[in-house]
């Protein structure tokens, strides 16, 4: 268990994972600064894992609590280390220093809430944290059916009273993404396999929902990822269950249409991203471990 290396050569489009890196526990998710990786260890006690990216080797640091359970999601700055944590509904974050270290805690909240789906909507599960601008922290909670809105400030404080945006009841928020050139959010459900366009400066406004799924489809299937193109024009996201990847046009007011699919070679495809050319997208298929 732990980081692997791998290779992609972005001429002919073949990845080749070719040894592991360094050991790490349950490392479910990534982010990287300069020549420093941080990982969430995500188990029942979480944890926070910092490496050294040193002669073609990655180098342990130091790994600290994640002050909750199950996280599953990262980011960072030169500045701080954000961690949401799934199990126990929080989010805390953490100095970053000189040598890329985790430093001390900066803040922590836990969010309260539940939901209609009584399997998985029993309490609060943070989901991510999408740092959209500077100053500026988004949680998706799929457990309260909302997206936490915090400022957080250059050394990672965060304000106490966030806004909230309220979606459906059941939809479990996943992952958010904001439009690069309109005021727009695009937040992936989870439970009721949706993306909701939310306007950024106004979260009353109607919202609306486009399922990530073919009409016709009756088999059980959860969203995992979603990502926009860098000119805003198109918008994609992957389907666990349905195995497969869906593209969506962004007309000139933002709005999704156009939907296709394509399958992904794989099963319960967990999480995608481009390669640096934007000319790939490689999709990570947990359940059948591979890439595709």
């Amino acid at each position: 268990m732990g980081i692997y290396w791998a290779t992609f050569n972005d001429t002919n489009g073949h990845f080749e994972c070719v040894e592991l890196a360094i050991e790490s526990e349950s490392p479910a998710f990534l982010c990287r600064i300069d020549d420093h990786v941080y990982a969430v260890n995500e188990a029942p006690e979480g944890g926070v894992s910092a490496f050294e990216l040193r002669s073609g080797k990655l180098h342990f640091i130091n790994r600290r609590s994640s002050l909750g359970s199950l996280p599953c999601h990262i980011t960072a700055t030169r500045q701080w280390i954000a961690v949401a944590n799934y199990g126990s509904g929080s989010v805390a974050v953490f100095r970053r220093t000189s040598d890329g270290a985790i430093s001390q805690k900066m803040s922590y909240v836990a969010h309260q809430g539940r939901g209609p789906v009584r399997d998985r909507q029993q309490c609060a599960h943070a989901h991510e944290v999408r740092l959209v601008s500077d100053t500026e922290l988004l949680v998706p909670d799929l457990g309260a059916d909302c997206v936490y809105q915090y400022r957080i400030t250059p050394p990672g404080v965060l304000n106490n009273d966030p806004s909230t945006i309220a979606v459906e009841p059941g939809s479990g928020p996943r992952h958010i993404v904001a439009h690069p050139q309109q005021p727009l959010f695009y937040l992936l459900n989870e439970l009721s396999n949706t993306i909701a366009v939310l306007h950024r400066d106004d979260i009353r406004h109607d919202q609306t929902f486009v399922s990530t799924l073919p009409d016709d489809y009756r088999g059980s299937s959860t969203t995992a990822e979603i990502q926009l193109s860098d000119d805003g024009r198109f918008i994609y996201a992957s389907n666990r269950g349905h195995d497969s990847m869906v593209t969506m046009a962004l007309d000139d007011r933002g709005s999704p249409c156009e939907p296709s699919w394509v399958p992904t070679h794989g099963e319960h495809p967990r999480f995608f991203c481009f390669d640096p050319t934007r000319k790939w997208l490689l999709v990570a298929n947990q359940q059948s471990n591979n890439v595709s």
